[in-house]
């Protein structure tokens, strides 16, 4: 597992996915989903201290075996999944949504699953995890420049 002690403590952050084949999973309140072959980006924002900073949260992310609390928890423990990278950048605020919508208008991704990692949303994102039929990770921080006006940092898995 790499070191997260290059994240800075609080921020927003994108983890890159590879799913190596089509899975079914029941996935808590969502129920059961499909999730096709392809990659995946799925944004979220970590402000806490602890087990809610934003190393914690991608410590959490990179565990395969844990409880399944959050719709991510569900996806990153099937044995198909690969966790590949993580965009991070430090922010004081929650900028998901934004970072979220902007990925997906510039690299046209779809919608998996709606309302996937998003239950908390209250801008109509429709899901925090997108989808992509060509590995797009490249491009993920180039995109954290663009749109924040400074060099994010990249974590490999």
């Amino acid at each position: 597992m790499p070191s997260f002690e290059a994240l800075p403590k609080r921020g927003t952050y994108t983890l890159n996915i590879l799913l190596s084949k089509e899975i079914r999973l029941n996935v808590g309140k969502l129920g059961f989903c499909t999730f096709p072959k392809g990659y995946y980006a799925y944004t979220g924002s970590a402000l806490g201290k602890g087990a809610s900073s934003l190393s914690g949260r991608i410590s959490r992310h990179s565990q395969r075996k844990k409880g399944n609390f959050w719709h991510m928890d569900f996806l990153l423990a099937d044995e198909n999944v690969t966790l590949t990278s993580v965009v991070a950048a430090q922010t004081s605020v929650k900028l998901e949504c934004e970072m979220n919508r902007y990925i997906k208008e510039r690299e046209e991704a779809e919608i998996p699953i709606s309302g996937f990692g998003a239950s908390d949303c209250r801008k109509n994102c429709g899901s925090h995890l997108l989808y992509f039929k060509e590995d797009i990770k490249s491009k993920i921080a180039m995109l954290y420049a663009e749109k924040l006006g400074f060099k994010p940092i990249t974590i490999n898995f």
